[in-house]
């Protein structure tokens, strides 16, 4: 269809220039800001479909949370990150040491554990270390991988330079936090009543 309009619109600067008997300056204009506008949006189409060629990884990371999120800040945030992989039992995050990361968990699950007893199990999707992220505070729990785990993680302070370029990113990043500590907190919640 855009193709359409920047051939009709080549044939309007063609008519009002060549053919016409005095060139319509105002039409020739109109054309050509129709042909740039028009131009501009096939190539972000081009670029968008190059762009969102997702990877198996990406996808699966997609799958998990890119639905509550825009398709290319999804894109631009899975490409910040870098993919980790946990053996069975190998810690990701130490109680009340410094980390410099964040992680979203794409597969496996990972046991939360306080003082070393084990209060909760992470699955997939649900992020690793968002509290300290959030609060800038020392993280209050070991996390260990339960199995096999695969994580996507960023360094914190990448990440917060990235999300304070892009407000609308901020606002899905920490929409998707909340919605992972509501989930945490349900949780544990159910937990304590059946103990």
């Amino acid at each position: 269809m855009r193709w359409a309009f920047i051939l009709a619109a080549v044939m309007e600067i063609f008519y009002d220039s060549l053919i016409s008997e005095k060139i319509a300056w105002t039409p020739i204009l109109w054309s050509t800001a129709l042909i740039v506008i028009n131009i501009y949006q096939i190539l972000r189409v081009i670029y968008q479909k190059r762009f969102l060629n997702f990877t198996d990884d990406e996808l699966e990371a997609f799958i998990l949370i890119g639905d509550k999120m825009d398709v290319l800040n999804f894109k631009k945030l899975v490409r910040s990150g870098t993919w980790e992989q946990y053996a069975e039992h190998k810690n990701i995050v130490k109680e009340s040491e410094p980390h410099s990361k964040i992680f979203l968990l794409v597969e496996g699950e990972a046991d939360v554990k306080i003082k070393g007893k084990k209060i909760s199990t992470l699955k997939k999707g649900n992020f690793i270390g968002e509290i300290s992220f959030l609060t800038g505070a020392l993280p209050s729990a070991d996390v260990d991988a339960a199995v096999h785990t695969k994580v996507i993680g960023w360094e914190k302070e990448k990440l917060k330079k990235f999300i304070e370029k892009n407000h609308l990113l901020k606002h899905e990043i920490n929409s998707l936090f909340s919605n992972d500590l509501i989930t945490k907190l349900h949780h544990l919640n159910r937990l304590g009543n059946m103990v």
